[in-house]
């Protein structure tokens, strides 16, 4: 069946048909929190002072505030920029469904005190509140992105892009219309899906707005997802599947140089699809995949069963850290990370701030994690069958290998020394 769904639209819609009972039976939401704001979204705004001040003011009017530190929430999903006086080299990055500019905020600061000016974009319908993702598109977001790359690329001599999940999936759509594009670095990028019901989305996003509705503790991301953000992200996927499935080779793939973190066991993204598109669709010889996992991807086997190139792996099987496996957002956090980091001392191996104990696992698990306490860390819905049964774990949200993904980054932008460019361990 999931053949005939791949090629066949009128299969889609059958499985949507399939859904409506369950669809209507959805209840409505009476809290503003999942209602769209009537102000809509500022885009296409230059210059990027203007942009700041148009946005900021949008959050200002419309953020469903989950603390009394308004100012922090603010800035946590706030665009902004750094190393705003460097003009030679410039990365330009483009955040996830459902995140913040935040998640690009240590990324950023580490690498412009290395001398690199990155900029970091607001996608519409995000840092306000959940209900703004209701009137979402992916053409809103490709437009924007291309809108505010288009800016950038006039303030820098050398263009660098890349973008986390989703991000990156625009980003790179963006650089096959473009030729001055010096490199691409991309965080777990969601070239595909793990699950099947996200092809479903475009179609069905109308009547069915909410799939998952959580509570909204998290300042820098929403917990709570409207399917038009689902719908948007697929057709994000759609138009990048058409682009390298062209049948002309040339027109298919990107000669540009990349650096790719990839989570070998996350649960959001398909990572062998994303191993074959880095082989067969990135045809510079500058390239590199920080593969955080155990097992080399297919892809890689097939170019080189003993020594395959452009590839690093980093285990993440770290039982002194209680680390089991990487998550899908944890490749852009240190482990001194304010929000997302490790704590030492009495409460070791336990997120700073947030600890995500919504994890795939059963509710008595989960209640134990929410206790505090100690736990074992990896991505949504992990099991280790050679583990105990009861092992609780929470969500992975930091780097160890934060460093080193840093000096790829700095290296691939010469800005460090080349030969620390994929380099092995």
């Amino acid at each position: 069946m999931s053949q005939l769904l791949d090629n066949n639209k009128s299969g889609r819609w059958s499985v949507a048909l399939l859904l409506t009972p369950l669809i209507i039976s959805c209840h409505s939401f009476d809290d503003a929190r999942f209602e769209a704001s009537e102000q809509p979204f500022p885009t296409q705004v230059a210059p990027f002072d203007d942009y700041l001040a148009q946005v900021g003011s949008y959050l200002r009017n419309n953020r469903d505030f989950i603390s009394e530190d308004e100012g922090a929430e603010l800035a946590m999903n706030m665009p902004f920029e750094c190393g705003s006086s460097i003009s030679k080299k410039g990365l330009f990055l483009v955040h996830g469904l459902g995140d913040s500019p935040y998640f690009f905020k240590e990324v950023a600061n580490t690498l412009c005190d290395s001398g690199l000016r990155v900029r970091v974009i607001l996608l519409p319908g995000h840092g306000s509140k959940p209900g703004d993702m209701l009137n979402v598109s992916y053409e809103q977001w490709q437009t924007e992105t291309d809108f505010q790359l288009n800016q950038f690329a006039e303030t820098v001599e050398q263009l660098f892009v890349g973008g986390f999940s989703t991000g990156a999936n625009l980003t790179t759509i963006s650089a096959f219309g473009r030729d001055d594009i010096k490199g691409m670095v991309h965080f777990c990028p969601a070239f595909k899906s793990r699950f099947f019901v996200s092809q479903l989305a475009p179609y069905i996003d109308s009547l069915y707005p909410w799939p998952n509705v959580e509570d909204e503790d998290n300042p820098s991301r929403y917990n709570s997802t409207a399917m038009p953000g689902f719908a948007a992200y697929q057709e994000s996927v759609n138009e990048l599947q058409r682009r390298f499935d062209t049948n002309d080779s040339e027109a298919s793939t990107l000669n540009i140089p990349v650096l790719m973190m990839v989570a070998e066991k996350d649960s959001v993204v398909d990572t062998e699809h994303v191993a074959s598109r880095f082989y067969e669709n990135f045809t510079h010889p500058k390239k590199c995949m920080l593969w955080q996992g155990e097992k080399l991807p297919v892809a890689a086997s097939i170019v080189n069963t003993n020594n395959p190139p452009h590839v690093v792996i980093q285990s993440m099987n770290l039982p002194e850290k209680r680390i089991s496996a990487a998550s899908h957002m944890s490749a852009l956090f240190s482990e001194s990370n304010d929000l997302y980091g490790r704590l030492e001392g009495n409460k070791a191996h336990q997120s700073r701030s947030i600890r995500i104990c919504d994890n795939g696992q059963d509710s008595e698990l989960e209640a134990r994690c929410r206790a505090g306490e100690d736990v074992w860390f990896g991505p949504w819905g992990y099991s280790d069958e050679n583990a105990k049964s009861d092992r609780v774990y929470a969500r992975l949200t930091y780097n160890p290998y934060f460093d080193v993904m840093i000096d790829n980054i700095l290296a691939l932008t010469n800005s460090a020394p080349s030969d620390e460019f994929c380099a092995a361990p």
